[in-house]
């Protein structure tokens, strides 16, 4: 093998290995609200939702993970004058063994959802509004973590009289 070969090799692999370096947790994850948009009469509740749909062989960490090092789901709502939100409520964990881990995790794989109650009080204006969020996740495979990512979310509301 001459020298250039080996050259070509060594960058080659640097550029592999760069590539799974840099790749986040945004790339296998993806958000969205679970409607269109949400239809709230003034002074009333709603049910909303933010659907995570997780690659086919990744998963995410639950909002509380098996290990306190690993970094848990979160969803975080920004406040919106007029609009009240009660507590995120996630979904049932998995408990999934894995090669690296030494007992089970507890972890989020294919669509996981998450759940919340919006009331729109009287003092909200008629008309369109966005609730808007950060999502923190984590997705992993069997063999490797990707970086963390926040990722902003928007649940589009309209309230009516």
């Amino acid at each position: 093998m001459n020298l250039r070969s080996v050259l070509f090799a060594v960058a080659i692999a640097g550029w592999i290995c760069a590539s799974a370096v840099g790749q986040t947790s945004g790339k296998v994850v993806k958000v969205r609200a679970a409607e269109p948009v949400y239809k709230v009469k003034s002074g009333s509740a709603v049910e909303a939702a933010v659907v995570i749909d997780i690659d086919h062989g990744y998963h995410i960490n639950s909002n509380r993970p098996a290990e306190s090092f690993l970094i848990p789901t979160s969803l975080k709502l920004q406040r919106v004058a007029g609009l009240t939100v009660a507590r995120v409520v996630y979904p049932k964990a998995k408990l999934q063994k894995f090669t690296f881990s030494e007992k089970p995790m507890s972890v989020f794989e294919g669509k996981a959802v998450l759940r919340f109650n919006a009331r729109a009080l009287s003092s909200l204006a008629a008309g369109n509004h966005a609730l808007k969020g950060k999502l923190t996740v984590q997705a992993c495979n069997d063999q490797q973590c990707l970086r963390p990512q926040t990722i902003d979310v928007e649940i589009p509301f309209e309230v009516t009289k």
